[in-house]
């Protein structure tokens, strides 16, 4: 549902223009320091060890993480891929490939060119 007492921020005052930049700086600000906290704060919790093992919190993320993707979870086996920089390094592969194709698809083209105007 569209508000229809929106104004475009260009339409505004400069002067409300630097009030409300002034408001989203402080809270993306505000925003940043929250998830600083939060990752700084699961950091600190993943290099607890977990009484049960012994390993850290970390270890048995990564083994569980490791199981799922053994027991056929796709999701876990992406995750596990992108982590190792795999994932990335199979769509590059992937891509040059394709570009390989298209290279000689234009070869063959300038080729069939160069017959039909001798």
């Amino acid at each position: 549902m569209a508000q229809k007492d929106l104004i475009p921020f260009n339409k505004l005052t400069e002067e409300k223009q630097k009030e409300l930049a002034k408001k989203g700086g402080k809270a993306s600000g505000e925003a940043r320091r929250k998830k600083k906290a939060m990752r700084e704060t699961l950091e600190m919790l993943l290099d607890e060890k977990y009484k049960k093992t012994g390993r850290t919190y970390r270890e048995e993320a990564t083994i569980g993480l490791l199981k799922g993707a053994i027991y056929g979870n796709a999701q876990n086996y992406k995750t596990i891929l992108e982590t190792l920089g795999e994932l990335k390094l199979a769509e590059e592969n992937k891509m040059n490939n394709e570009l390989s194709k298209v290279e000689e698809l234009l070869a063959k083209i300038k080729e069939e060119a160069n017959n039909d105007t001798k």
